[in-house]
């Protein structure tokens, strides 16, 4: 009963005003003190809503789904921005008039403030920043001096939030910018795979008045470089094809890389996270990610986020603000590489049978002259998965990929843990995208 009322009410908007997609889902990352966008006076709360949305958080949280438990719990938010039980629950402290993680929290309580174009600074030195001085050391240099210090990337700037270390040689600003757009990135897919972040007890243990004990004392580690070329020539050694990529992710250094400039691709730079949120919240990852099987799980969940946009018109009523947040759709049928899965499987009959992808090790993968196509069509699998039959698959999909990082899958472990056979879910495939919109009969490009 608990998984028809959830989405049942993923039906709904974060704030009443915007259809839901045909798939997909609609989420809501709540107003915090990176989001500057959104006040948290909660001046247009709707008390009766997020009590409602709070109810259901709650049942989810005793029936051990942490992933339900933290969207309702967002929803809440977006209804109330000062709903205690709800901030609670997601990890907010209130400090002053700002709802902030632990990280923030402590930065508050220590005199600091954060400013969206410098990151944290000292509360005390802001009229210097505004005098366009900064600190070097023990004494003050001007933004000029301040740039050509930190002009090379092994001297860059950091940029330090709850859940990432951000090392740019862009400029402060541009560090502040991603480092935001990643905490945003990282509230959306906890409310998918949540459960690789917090465990059930927990949540558990917040809903019962316990403050979340910490922040990632491990920080995402991401590298900005200024261009292109400077990001070709950082890591050329490390990856002779490197030219070719628009980001990417070092699980064995744990650090992710991007550039600035026109070239840069807000889906790659998803995607190249996500690969970072997982293989970082596994507890003890494999040294060798799905080498014999599965691989196509893996890029496709990935490519999935590619799919999330913002969504302003489900924004406090149809407004460009709003007090509890802000809302985004993923896995929206004409958004990312759902078309191009769509027009492939429907339009050009191609289809690599499930049994047969994964069996496809990384290696094997990657290698196939088809690995375009195939990449378009794990896109689509992952949107099935997650979003098909009314979510039925999306547990037994999360299994599959915490068995992918932690090194025990096996080809077959899908249709185990579905209890459909290969062919079956083949099918069932088909359907699911026979039922999207079409949305260009044109041939895909990726």
């Amino acid at each position: 009963m608990l998984r028809f009322i959830v989405y049942f009410l993923l039906l709904l908007t974060c704030r009443r005003a915007a259809a839901q997609p045909p798939v997909g889902s609609l989420l809501c990352v709540p107003s915090d003190v990176y989001n500057a966008d959104a006040a948290s006076d909660g001046t247009a709360s709707d008390a009766a809503a997020a009590d409602a949305a709070f109810k259901l958080a709650r049942q989810a949280v005793e029936a051990g789904e942490v992933s339900v438990a933290l969207q309702h719990a967002c929803r809440a938010v977006s209804h109330n921005p000062n709903h205690p039980e709800a901030r609670r629950l997601l990890g907010y402290q209130r400090v002053g008039e700002q709802w902030a993680g632990k990280y923030a929290q402590r930065m508050l309580e220590t005199g600091h403030e954060w400013r969206r174009e410098l990151g944290w600074i000292k509360a005390e030195h802001a009229a210097k920043y505004e005098a366009g001085l900064r600190p070097w050391g023990s004494r003050w240099i001007s933004v000029a001096e301040d740039a050509e210090r930190h002009a090379t990337i092994d001297r860059g700037w950091t940029v330090r939030t709850d859940h990432f270390l951000i090392t740019t040689n862009v400029d402060r600003a541009a560090g502040a910018e991603l480092a935001m757009r990643l905490e945003t990135l990282y509230q959306l897919w906890r409310q998918l795979f949540g459960e690789f972040a917090v465990t059930p007890a927990e949540l558990k243990a917040r809903l019962e008045g316990t403050q979340a004990t910490g922040f990632k004392r491990q920080p995402f580690r991401v590298i900005y470089h200024r261009t292109r070329d400077q990001y070709n020539s950082a890591l050329v050694r490390r990856q002779p094809q490197i030219a070719i990529t628009l980001g990417i992710y070092f699980d064995a250094q744990r650090e992710s890389h991007f550039f600035a400039g026109a070239d840069q691709d807000a889906g790659t730079i998803a995607h190249e996270a996500v690969h970072q949120f997982f293989y970082e919240s596994t507890p003890k990852p494999t040294r060798h990610l799905a080498p014999t099987a599965n691989a196509w799980a893996v890029e496709g969940v990935a490519c999935y986020f590619e799919s999330l946009v913002e969504r302003e018109d489900a924004r406090h009523g149809g407004s460009s603000t709003s007090d509890g947040g802000r809302a985004f759709f993923i896995g929206g049928a004409g958004a990312g590489r759902l078309p191009a899965a769509r027009h492939r499987r429907v339009v050009d009959n191609y289809y690599l049978p499930l049994a047969e992808l994964s069996a496809l090790g990384m290696t094997d993968l990657q290698q196939r002259p088809d690995v375009p196509r195939l990449y378009s069509q794990s896109a689509g699998l992952a949107a099935f998965f997650i979003d098909g039959e009314a979510g039925a698959y999306r547990k037994p999909f999360r299994e599959l990929l915490a068995l992918i990082y932690a090194g025990r899958d096996a080809a077959d472990k899908l249709a185990e843990s579905t209890g459909r056979s290969y062919d079956q879910l083949d099918r069932e495939y088909v359907e699911f995208m026979k039922k999207l919109p079409l949305i260009a009969e044109t041939a895909p490009t990726k």
